[in-house]
Parts: structure tokens; C-alpha cells; sequence
């Protein structure tokens, strides 16, 4: 099989979201995959490992690894500390139990 017959991630991800189950699944974890896609943007950006990022915030290396698997939101809490010690902002919009980032 060539490279260029494989699907990209956004076509297995399409074709994956028509399973209900697969898409409550992707849809619930969508607010820990945006902090986690941020928080390791953020590390990358920076040039720092995940122990460097989370004596920085006040947190452990396991706590950064867990944030960066996206399978569970952050408390906002958690937020807070992140954006103290990094400077990055996280706008957030809670309605109808759903939470999601707000577009600056």
C-alpha cells in the first residue's frame, strides 16, 4: 500500500462519526482534546518537556501527561493554574452541559 492511498485522520474521523457510539465518544471528550491540542502547542512553542511545563504551573508531570491524553476535561481550577503560570488564556462557554472554547 502507497502513502498516498492512506485515508488523512479527518477522513477516518468522518467516517468513524457515523457510529453513535463513536460520536457521543468524540463529542464528549471535544473540550479536553482542544487543552490538550493547546497545552502541547504551548510546551512545543517553548521548548519544554512536560516535567519543565509542570513546575512552571505548580503541577506534576503526570498531571501534564493526563491533560495531554485529552480523554478528560480539566476542572477549571486546573484552567486557572495552568493560565497563571503560562500566561494563556482560556475562554470558555458552558450551555447546556456542553463545554467549549470561545473563539477570541
Amino acid at each position: 500500500m502507497k502513502l498516498s492511498d492512506l485515508k488523512t485522520s479527518q477522513q477516518v474521523i468522518k467516517e468513524r462519526r457515523k457510529d453513535p457510539a463513536f460520536r457521543a465518544e468524540w463529542d464528549r471528550t471535544a473540550f479536553a482534546r482542544d487543552v490538550a491540542i493547546r497545552i502541547v502547542k504551548y510546551r512545543e512553542d517553548n521548548g519544554l518537556t512536560q516535567t519543565a511545563l509542570a513546575r512552571m504551573v505548580g503541577m506534576t508531570q503526570s498531571v501534564i501527561a493526563r491533560l495531554e491524553s485529552g480523554d478528560q476535561p480539566p476542572s477549571i481550577a486546573t484552567l486557572a493554574k495552568l493560565s497563571k503560570g503560562t500566561g494563556m488564556d482560556f475562554d470558555v462557554k458552558i450551555t447546556h452541559g456542553a463545554v467549549e472554547f470561545v473563539a477570541a
